[in-house]
């Protein structure tokens, strides 16, 4: 059942998250779910990101240049592009049993033959077409000791299949990627059940940290609160609004393409406009929001 976005179950002409005002919320097991609600984390001041270390998810860029804005500068880390690597990575890991807001805005694997194979890919990870694991964040990573996220409220994994479980463990609880984050400490973790698209994940996720900013300090529950509005802004916004939160990110996509020729920036930027164009509401189809889950407390 991990595998199903039963918020999106449809109730009569809406869907079931519409129910639940309160968002609706997973966890692994009981007594896993037990656990996260002793962890009182109200603090959400400290941000560290992993920034498209592929080099090939441009709106992974705007993602982040926007998102960091929501927190201090002194207390904000960011790995981009190549420097996000898996040895930067281990050389910053002390660094993260301070953060209260882990981001990774990459690619993402699920080996259902070896789930602790599952892995978030960092720069590097693909040689001669092959996915190298020890250049990759892996689950099983996050069972070592030395990943502490004892002080973490949220982990957000923009990233594909990220919520995928090993659906032939017939043990208590389900084998994944969020599992591991919650395990290292973490008392929320948000991830994908399918493949998902570029634009809608970054305008998605640009709105949760900004629905977030009403939660000065984040109680047990928040985030699958905050998700919840986040997923049904995303439902609803129009075409118009999409271009209004297009102009608005413009900042951050002219940083981005600075020094480069403005025809690729066009073509990006048209990419966005062709979806606001070919619908009134072009992200209300489940495939667009349904994929991503607060699991944890």
């Amino acid at each position: 059942m991990h595998l199903f976005p039963l918020h999106a179950l449809p109730v009569k002409e809406s869907y079931l998250l519409d129910l639940f005002p309160n968002g609706v919320g997973y966890a692994p097991s009981c007594q896993l779910l037990q656990q996260v609600q002793l962890r009182q984390r109200p603090d959400f001041q400290s941000f560290f990101a992993i920034q498209n270390p592929t080099e090939d998810l441009f709106y992974a860029d705007v993602e982040i240049e926007s998102i960091q804005h929501y927190f201090p500068i002194e207390q904000t880390t960011i790995l981009r592009g190549k420097d996000a690597n898996r040895n930067a990575l281990d050389t910053k890991i002390a660094n993260l049993a301070e953060v209260n807001c882990l981001h990774f805005s990459c690619h993402g694997s699920f080996n259902l033959n070896n789930p602790a194979n599952s892995c978030l890919l960092l720069n590097g990870a693909i040689v001669n077409e092959k996915l190298d694991l020890n250049k990759c964040l892996t689950l099983g990573d996050l069972f070592n000791k030395d990943f502490n996220l004892n002080q973490c409220r949220l982990v957000v994994l923009s990233a594909c299949e990220t919520g995928i479980v090993d659906s032939q463990n017939i043990s208590d609880e389900y084998i994944g990627l969020p599992s591991g984050f919650l395990y290292a400490g973490s008392s929320s973790v948000i991830s994908s059940l399918w493949t998902v698209d570029d634009v809608s994940t970054a305008f998605l996720f640009i709105q949760l940290y900004e629905t977030l900013q009403n939660y000065p300090e984040l109680k047990q529950g928040d985030i699958a609160v905050a998700l919840n509005k986040a997923l049904t802004w995303l439902r609803k916004l129009t075409s118009k609004e999409g271009e209004q939160l297009l102009q608005q990110i413009q900042p951050y996509i002219d940083i981005m393409f600075q020094g480069q020729d403005d025809i690729l920036k066009d073509l990006f930027i048209d990419g966005a406009k062709t979806k606001f164009k070919s619908n009134a509401r072009p992200f209300a189809n489940p495939f667009y929001w349904a994929a991503f889950t607060a699991i944890g407390y």
